[in-house]
């Protein structure tokens, strides 16, 4: 099944148009991705939950619930840009621990874990975090960037150099992740800003996305379709692809 939903609210000075879509793909029994929008906060969640039985749904709906619950009891929106940071990368660990307890209290559920991406819009610019290798790409002047670094053991094969860009195409274990929420007792997140300005795409996406489609791929779909067409095309290329895996994507267009 595949749901679709479109937002537009006032950020500040800017104008954000939200998309999201979460599709289960061509292959998979059961949809294991999840994705909410608080609109009125400007949080924006994505994750991609892994485990047997139905454990990775659980851990993902859980982790963006858990997530999006707390976030609503305790963030101050007068908080400075960093003190923000600091109040998100505390909070994804607390849902870590939140999941990780889940998990050791259900024998259906041992191991299970999620990825997560955030993106939060504060008025001094925009904050993104995220564990796992769900990913968050910036489309800018017509260049896509991808902001974050996959916690993966081909990311750290690649950094130490063991093997190359071009050989990581055929790795076999690229989906193996250093890296989740609920795994472990403690996880450090990875939470970084940056400046916003108008007609920057945000897209966050988990691997159903990633692994099919090329970076030059997806930046040529951002160029060539508008930003209520995007998604759904996107999800119709990885389909077109083998659709191996959920497919779920959030898109920010400022």
């Amino acid at each position: 099944m595949t749901i679709l939903n479109f937002m537009a609210f006032q950020i500040m000075s800017h104008k954000v148009l939200v998309y999201g879509i979460s599709d289960i793909g061509l292959v998979r029994k059961n949809n294991e991705d999840a994705w909410k929008v608080l609109q009125d906060e400007h949080l924006y969640l994505l994750a991609d939950g892994m485990g047997g039985h139905q454990a990775g749904e659980i851990a993902s709906t859980s982790c963006i619930n858990f997530l999006s619950t707390i976030f609503l009891e305790k963030y101050n929106p007068n908080l400075s840009l960093e003190e923000t940071k600091t109040f998100l990368f505390q909070l994804i660990q607390e849902v870590n621990s939140l999941i990780h307890q889940q998990a050791n209290e259900n024998n259906q559920f041992k191991g299970m874990g999620t990825t997560l991406c955030c993106i939060l819009i504060h008025t001094d610019g925009l904050i993104y975090a995220h564990v796992g290798d769900s990913r968050i790409y910036r489309y800018r002047d017509h260049h896509l960037d991808q902001l974050t670094n996959d916690d993966s053991l081909l990311r750290e094969l690649i950094d130490l150099g063991q093997i190359s860009e071009q050989q990581a195409e055929d790795f076999h274990y690229k989906n193996i992740i250093t890296k989740a929420i609920g795994t472990e007792a403690n996880v450090k997140p990875t939470v970084k800003h940056l400046p916003i300005q108008e007609g920057d795409i945000y897209l966050m996406c988990t691997d159903g996305l990633s692994d099919l489609l090329s970076p030059s791929e997806i930046a040529n779909i951002l160029s060539t379709h508008s930003p209520e067409n995007v998604i759904p095309h996107l999800v119709e290329q990885a389909k077109l692809k083998g659709g191996f895996d959920n497919i779920t994507l959030v898109l920010l267009k400022v």
